[in-house]
C-alpha cells in the first residue's frame, strides 16, 4: 500500500505562540492596574455604609431624647458627647480595642426657619461628626464650615440635622 504525504503544517508556529502570549499579558496587566482602584472604591463603600448606619443610631437615639415621653434626657444648648462606634456600625464602650469610629454629636438647640423672626420650638438642631479613628482623643476642626476632610491621618465627615416633631 502506498502512503501519501501532504505539506500541511501540525502545531503553531512561533510566531503564533508569541502572539498569543502578548495579547495575554496586555490583558492580564490592565487588570492588575484596575484592581487599586476597585479595592479602593470598595473601602470607601465600606466606610460610606458604616457612617450611614453609625448616622443614623445617633439620629434614633437623639429624636427619642428630644421628642421622647421623659424630656428630663435633652442635652444641654452646645454640649458635646463623644460616641464609640466599632467597624460594623456597633457602639462599644471608651478604650475599647474594637474601636474604628470616633463621633461627637453636639446639640446646637431650637432652629430657626428662614425669613421666621423666631426660633422654633419644634425643630431642634445638631451637628454629628464621625471620624474613622481608633484614637479616643482625636480632636475635630473647630470650624463646622467643612463637611469632610482629612485631620492627623484620619477621615472625618461633618452632618447637620435638623429634629422636627411630629407626633
Amino acid at each position: 500500500m502506498k502512503t501519501i504525504r501532504t505539506n500541511i503544517p501540525h502545531g503553531f508556529s512561533l510566531v503564533e505562540i508569541t502572539l498569543a502570549v502578548a495579547i495575554a499579558s496586555l490583558a492580564i496587566i490592565t487588570f492588575l492596574g484596575l484592581l487599586p482602584m476597585g479595592l479602593e472604591m470598595s473601602r470607601k463603600t465600606s466606610v460610606s455604609l458604616s457612617n450611614s448606619n453609625i448616622r443614623e443610631q445617633v439620629v434614633q437615639n437623639l429624636d427619642g431624647m428630644l421628642w421622647g415621653d421623659k424630656n428630663s434626657n435633652v442635652p444641654q444648648l452646645g454640649t458635646k458627647k463623644q460616641l464609640y462606634f466599632n467597624e460594623e456600625g456597633t457602639q462599644v464602650p471608651s478604650g475599647s480595642a474594637d474601636m474604628t469610629y470616633l463621633v461627637e454629636v453636639e446639640y446646637r438647640g431650637p432652629a430657626s426657619l428662614p425669613k421666621d423672626t423666631g426660633t422654633q420650638t419644634y425643630l431642634q438642631r445638631a451637628l454629628i461628626r464621625i471620624a474613622r479613628t481608633n484614637s479616643s482623643s482625636f480632636q475635630f476642626p473647630t470650624t463646622s464650615s467643612s463637611s469632610s476632610g482629612t485631620m492627623n491621618g484620619s477621615n472625618y465627615t461633618t452632618f447637620s440635622y435638623l429634629f422636627a416633631k411630629n407626633r
